[in-house]
């Protein structure tokens, strides 16, 4: 009995890096920007959107990043870097509000691999603003109905 112990527990440790390695590592960042008075929204992002309407004056982002490799601290090293800062700019003459994320276009090669990284957007913006999707190719009114 005490034999069949020591085997079981000894294949468990040596199975416990394996499933390890099969995790994902995940982190939501957020940013708020303030609208400004203005009348459209640009969302400069690529990959998945989701609009919520709210009734304050600023747009909240959660932006979700995950990556399949598992690892916690590359992840947390990238948001330290800015890699998943957002940048609002103001574009007076069409009374706009452009927001992008620019580090997300660069390439990142972890050990001579290229990160594969999932990242989607919450987005929640204030009732009554119209918002545009280029990306998306998209032209939407985010009204309360």
């Amino acid at each position: 009995m005490r034999t069949r112990t020591v085997l079981l527990s000894l294949v468990c440790l040596f199975a416990f890096p394996f499933f390890v390695q099969g995790q994902t590592a995940g982190k939501t960042f957020t940013k708020s920007f303030n609208t400004d008075s203005k009348g459209i929204i640009r969302l400069d992002l690529v990959n998945a959107i989701d609009l919520k309407v709210w009734d304050n004056p600023s747009i909240r982002i959660e932006i979700s990043v995950s990556l399949p490799s598992g690892n916690n601290n590359v992840l947390n090293e990238l948001g330290n870097v800015g890699r998943y800062n957002l940048v609002a700019k103001s574009v007076d003459s069409e009374d706009m509000l452009v927001i992008s994320a620019p580090n997300l276009q660069k390439q990142i090669r972890i050990k001579g691999e290229e990160l594969k990284e999932t990242v989607s957007y919450v987005v929640f913006v204030p009732k009554n603003l119209k918002i545009e999707l280029p990306n998306a190719s998209v032209l939407a009114d985010a009204k309360n109905k």
